[in-house]
C-alpha cells in the first residue's frame, strides 16, 4: 500500500506519516521504486499512533509505549501501567480545570464597582 492510499483509509495527511517516520515513530520503510510501501505492520502501528495521541500521550510516551511493544512481555501490562500514569495526570488537570472554571465563573458573576469591594464580596473564603 502507498501512502496516498494510507493516508485516505486512515484519515492521516501523508505529511504527518512523513513525519512519524522522521521522529521515529514509524520504522523506515521498504521502497519500491522510490515509494514507501506499508504493510500490515505499519498500518496497526499508525492506527496505534492515532489512538494513543487521542489517549494524550506525547510523542516520546509514544515511542516508549511502542518500544515496550518490541520489546517487552507482557505488552499489556506496560501500556496498562502507562495509561494509569496519563489518566492521572489527566485527573489532576480535570481537577485544575475545575478550580480555575469556578473563579472564572466567580468573576463572570461579580458585579463589584472596585477591587476591594470585589476581593472581600466575591473572593473572601
Amino acid at each position: 500500500m502507498k501512502i496516498g492510499d494510507v493516508s485516505e483509509k486512515l484519515n492521516i495527511p501523508a505529511s504527518t506519516i512523513r513525519y512519524y517516520e522522521s521522529v521515529g515513530l514509524l520504522q523506515q520503510l521498504q521502497r519500491v521504486s522510490g515509494n514507501r510501501v506499508f504493510d500490515k505492520k505499519a498500518l496497526n502501528t499508525l492506527r496505534f499512533v492515532q489512538l494513543a495521541q487521542n489517549a494524550g500521550f506525547s510523542i516520546e510516551e509514544m515511542k516508549l509505549l511502542l518500544d515496550s511493544a518490541e520489546h517487552s512481555s507482557p505488552t499489556s501490562e506496560n501500556w496498562q501501567n502507562m495509561a494509569l500514569s496519563k489518566r492521572q495526570e489527566l485527573r489532576d488537570q480535570i481537577e485544575q480545570l475545575t478550580k480555575m472554571d469556578n473563579v472564572l465563573g466567580r468573576i463572570i458573576a461579580c458585579k463589584c464597582l472596585t477591587l476591594s469591594e470585589c476581593m472581600d464580596r466575591c473572593f473572601s473564603e
